[in-house]
């Protein structure tokens, strides 16, 4: 029993490591995914070049609007490595959870298990005692 006790606090130590684990993942693919809109909003919102350019000027903007989608793709990039980060953690956390609750209904298979020996035996021992009280009675 005692052992039993150990394994379900270790795991509830593990389930809350997971829960934690999962809360920042979310947090970060949360923070990563308003930078991926605040960059497509940025790129989209780039002013009209005017209607003339020297060919310097083209070339500046050609080279912000290749950064920009460099930018752009930097971040979708992130944001979905921390999407797959997410989804780590909480098949990870699901795992955990899963054991402890697995050790949990052990235990708890256990008190029920030792309380009925217990109501048995003491069945048993209520039925001696009437058994010698019997006896008892007969040889008076």
């Amino acid at each position: 029993m005692r052992s039993l006790r150990s394994l379900i606090w270790l795991r509830g130590i593990r389930e809350r490591q997971a829960r934690s684990a999962l809360g920042v993942a979310n947090a970060q693919a949360a923070s990563l995914r308003d930078e991926l809109e605040a960059r497509r909003r940025a790129h989209e919102e780039r002013p009209e070049p005017p209607a003339e350019l020297t060919a310097a000027q083209l070339r500046a903007l050609q080279l912000q609007g290749i950064r920009s989608v460099e930018l752009l793709a930097e971040a979708a990039a992130a944001y979905q490595a921390a999407r797959e980060e997410a989804e780590r953690a909480r098949r990870e956390w699901e795992q955990a959870h899963g054991r402890l609750e697995s050790a949990k209904r052990l235990d708890h298979r256990r008190h029920v298990e030792a309380a009925r020996r217990a109501e048995a035996a003491a069945q048993r021992s209520l039925d001696q005692l009437v058994l010698v009280l019997r006896e008892r009675r007969r040889w008076r």
